[in-house]
């Protein structure tokens, strides 16, 4: 198989078997990416803020013999909001109520990216309906005291300038082709023209991919008033850190103070040459990685 992340893509996305679920008041819909062997391992992948579940199909394409399941969060990609607010707490209850609709025969590793690990971190410090626990470029300290503490000074008074305009004028603003660009330039960090390219691609088709300026306003508040360490302490679950050394958003250092924290069995990979955008820049890294944690476990 291609390692390019470009043909990772697609292969995973050529795999996928949509479908939908109830979980509470949100319809849930979700990408089914069958193993290649029976008996596999499953694995349920949770994606970050203003993504959908493409962002990590580069990874499940590097993992054809783990089935796996990629779930649209609530008020982005497909799946409807939340009747109420769309915080933490009701994130990482959605996400118990999602395991248990798929009705699986064993518990899922539970993996999550970026604002995933926040929503994951929650779940797993009280919830014990998962194996184990993949964290991808964990948010592992406050945003304020990241290496990139002013760009989000910056973009938290964006937000909430977008959040006091019209409804429209707001939406629009969050929208814009500039920040998303913006965005992009500053968290890709390959020097490969080609896979620059297709990652500006990735964010122009999919980051703006959420219901309503409600939903991005409060899913990023939600972002950036909470972090991994927040429930680290409480993980009771064997887990792996996947993170990269020239992350913007959570530096080295804060990733290994984070990692000490964790009470149970950790494993921390920091990859060099790259930022927050693992899942793009180098699924088949991440997945080697994944593969590496898992195949000794039942």
């Amino acid at each position: 198989m291609s390692q390019s992340p470009i043909d990772l893509m697609r292969v995973g996305r050529e795999r996928s078997i949509a479908g939908q679920v109830q979980t509470g008041d949100t319809v849930t819909r979700y990408w089914k990416y069958p193993a290649s062997q029976a008996g596999a391992k499953t694995l349920v992948f949770i994606h970050g803020y203003r993504g959908n579940h493409h962002g990590l199909e580069a990874i499940a394409g590097a993992l054809p013999e783990f089935e796996i399941y990629i779930p649209d969060l609530p008020g982005f990609g497909k799946s409807t909001p939340f009747a109420g607010q769309h915080n933490i707490d009701e994130y990482q209850g959605w996400v118990g109520k999602f395991i248990a609709a798929l009705k699986l025969e064993n518990r899922p590793t539970l993996l999550g990216h970026s604002f995933g690990t926040i929503v994951c971190a929650a779940h797993a410090a009280c919830s014990d309906d998962f194996s184990e626990l993949i964290l991808v470029n964990p948010v592992s300290a406050p945003a304020l005291s990241g290496p990139k503490a002013a760009m989000t000074r910056v973009a938290k008074a964006f937000f909430s300038l977008a959040a006091t305009l019209p409804a429209k004028t707001g939406e629009s603003i969050l929208k814009s082709w500039p920040m998303v660009r913006g965005m992009s330039i500053v968290m890709t960090k390959s020097r490969n023209r080609t896979l620059r390219t297709w990652v500006h691609a990735q964010h122009d088709e999919n980051f703006n991919d959420f219901a309503n300026r409600k939903v991005a306003i409060e899913g990023y508040t939600a972002s950036i008033s909470h972090n991994v360490g927040d429930y680290s302490r409480e993980f009771k679950k064997p887990t792996l850190l996947i993170a990269g050394e020239l992350d913007d958003i959570t530096t080295p250092a804060q990733q290994r103070t984070m990692r000490q924290t964790i009470p149970v069995e950790t494993v921390l990979r920091m990859h060099a040459g790259v930022g927050h955008l693992t899942h793009y820049e180098i699924p088949a890294m991440v997945a080697a990685d994944i593969r590496d944690f898992l195949g000794g476990r039942p």
